[in-house]
Formats: structure tokens, sequence, C-alpha cells
């Protein structure tokens, strides 16, 4: 049970992290020129999903009974690393 409560910690910071790289790519869009904000924009949405996906898969998590915990944390950590990929790209693109 501690090792659940430990994971899923560490798991909601990982997420609060993203969530402030996100919202740093978004200010920084808005700065930019219109092309690249044009860009980032249209990338916005597909952010925001995967965001949204990576919660509710952690509140799946959170509810989840110890039949469940094993295929719903393989869905967590795939949503996990679908954001953090989508934020690298960005940032990448940003670099260039």
């Amino acid at each position: 049970m501690e090792e659940k409560k430990t994971y899923l910690r560490k798991m909601a910071e990982r997420l609060e992290q993203l969530d402030a790289k996100v919202a740093e790519l978004k200010a920084k869009a808005a700065k930019t020129g219109e092309a690249t904000k044009a860009e980032i924009d249209k990338k916005a949405a597909d952010l925001t999903a995967k965001q949204q996906e990576f919660r509710q898969r952690l509140q799946e998590l959170k509810e989840a009974g110890t039949g469940k915990w094993d295929s719903l944390k393989a869905k967590a950590e795939k949503a996990q690393h679908n954001l953090e990929e989508a934020v690298a790209k960005i940032v990448a693109k940003f670099k260039k």
C-alpha cells in the first residue's frame, strides 16, 4: 500500500512538472513570431489532450484495486511517456 502511495505521489509530481513546462512553452509561443506561434498553438491542443489523458490515468490508478493495478500502471506510464515525448519535440523545435 505504501509503495502505491509513493508511486502515485511521484507520478503526480511529474505531471505537475510537465504541466509547468507546457505552460512555459505556451507563454514562449505567445512571444514568438506568428509562424512559430501558429505552429505551437496547433500542437497545444495535442499537448492538452495528452495532459488530460495522463491525469485520467492517474485518477484511475488512485481508484484501482489490486487486480487492475498493473494494467492501469502500464497505461499511466504510457500516457506519461506520450506527454513527455510531445513536450520534448516542442522544446527541440524552440531550440532551432
